[in-house]
């Protein structure tokens, strides 16, 4: 073979190579675009994932109030998510509940960001008394920020209404809970208070320790006043009132926070009383109205007609965490006033007819004791099916694109208060 032939030969096979190489590299890449091309020209872009609120309610009979909300990069936020009635000694349903609405299977892991809880009632705060006390290594979930201030029930502060006005051995267990937690999990400070990192070991032999390190650490007053607002994932979460000496029963102690999204807005009353809404009016006025409103104790014996007509709840979406047997049973028969609150909104005051005029199905009111699906065992994710969670599902708050970063000073209003943890405010 003459020597142009072969060297011929050699080029030929080296460009055969290198074309069977690079057309292997382009099936690995796909359609990866070149120096110089729109990296998103040949790719669907990627969809805006919204804000999501669900009403929980593992069946219809237990009081109860429980929200969680997701928010665009699926972080999760509950208030309260207590229940009592048939479900007070049940085990835990939220870590499975939670699981469905993010699409876990049964042991997935999963964190709570925020976790509210407005008062000191176990159908409000007997959840996470429950979860934390019989937590695990094995739990696979983690709580990241607990935001409570609590009176100190049957010491510094009683109710007008009695010794028997608060929730104690939920509240008990709750505290044991807490200590419980921390000593497996370990406490990584709070976001938006100024714990110190050498107290975020609990002393040895310490009880209680978490309950009361955490209690009003950010809730309080003074921080109140000042406009603290706690922010998940630009979901913010507005604390507009917490409890007072002056509160008559455990339920105005409540704290109440105004989530805000881009326009959307949420009121969450806990179980208000007339005597700390009608502060709330005072104090707030128009600012309160929402487009949506969790009414207060769920539906009856909470804010008065004055509060609700200055909200404008009648044209608000109501959210009504209330059983069947509340939602039932009328004012005069058993002085329970949902009746009543009823005829406040405009709407009828006989719950037969409410139901009668198709009223479930407009969107303006989501009944938890009226969902007409629940799961069969809310332990566990496969019961919490899409059914379920549909019905569940009160409101889809579309993505907010953020505002460019920019340095800022940390704001007044998320320093660190000056005053101890779990002093209760003046009037």
């Amino acid at each position: 073979m003459n020597k142009p032939l072969l060297v011929t030969l050699i080029l030929t096979a080296v460009l055969i190579v290198l074309a069977v190489a690079f057309t292997l590299v382009s099936c690995r890449n796909g359609n990866k675009p070149g120096p110089g091309e729109d990296p998103g020209a040949n790719e669907e872009p990627e969809k805006p994932k919204d804000v999501r609120l669900y009403q929980l309610a593992p069946e219809q009979n237990s009081l109860m109030m429980s929200y969680v909300i997701v928010t665009p990069n699926n972080k999760v936020v509950v208030f309260d998510g207590g229940i009592a009635g048939q479900g007070k000694d049940a085990p835990p349903y939220l870590p499975a509940a939670i699981r469905a609405i993010l699409g876990l299977p049964q042991d997935g892991y999963f964190e709570i960001e925020a976790w509210f809880l407005t008062h000191g009632h176990d159908d409000h705060m007997g959840e996470i008394g429950k979860m934390t006390l019989a937590y695990t290594a094995e739990s696979n979930y983690k709580i990241n920020n607990i935001y409570f201030y609590f009176p100190d029930f049957g010491v510094e502060w009683k109710s007008q209404a009695g010794a028997n006005d608060y929730s104690l051995e939920a509240v008990e267990n709750m505290k044991k809970g807490l200590d419980n937690y921390y000593s497996i999990c370990g406490f990584n400070g709070l976001a938006y208070a100024d714990i110190p990192e050498s107290e975020w070991k609990a002393p040895e032999g310490s009880e209680n320790y978490y309950y009361n390190l955490i209690n009003g650490a950010v809730v309080n007053r003074e921080r109140v006043d000042a406009g603290l607002v706690i922010e998940v994932d630009g979901v913010k979460f507005n604390v507009l009132q917490t409890w007072q000496k002056s509160c008559t029963n455990v339920n105005s102690t409540s704290t109440v926070v105004r989530m805000v999204y881009g326009d959307h807005s949420v009121l969450f009353l806990g179980d208000s009383y007339t005597d700390n809404s009608n502060k709330l009016v005072r104090k707030y006025g128009d600012e309160l109205k929402s487009e949506y409103v969790q009414m207060g104790h769920h539906g009856q014996h909470g804010p008065n007609e004055k509060f609700y007509k200055k909200i404008e709840a009648e044209k608000s979406i109501r959210l009504w965490p209330t059983p069947i047997w509340v939602w039932k049973v009328y004012k005069a028969t058993n002085n329970i006033a949902t009746d009543e609150t009823r005829g406040w909104l405009g709407l009828p005051e006989d719950f037969n007819e409410f139901e009668k005029q198709g009223l479930l199905d407009t969107g303006r009111d989501f009944v938890s004791g009226l969902y007409g699906i629940y799961p069969a065992d809310p332990t566990q994710v496969s019961d919490w099916n899409k059914d379920v969670l549909a019905k569940q599902l009160v409101a889809v708050f579309e993505y907010v694109e953020p505002a460019p970063e920019q340095e800022q000073e940390t704001p007044e209003a998320t320093a660190a208060p000056e005053s101890s943890a779990g002093e209760a405010p003046q009037e």
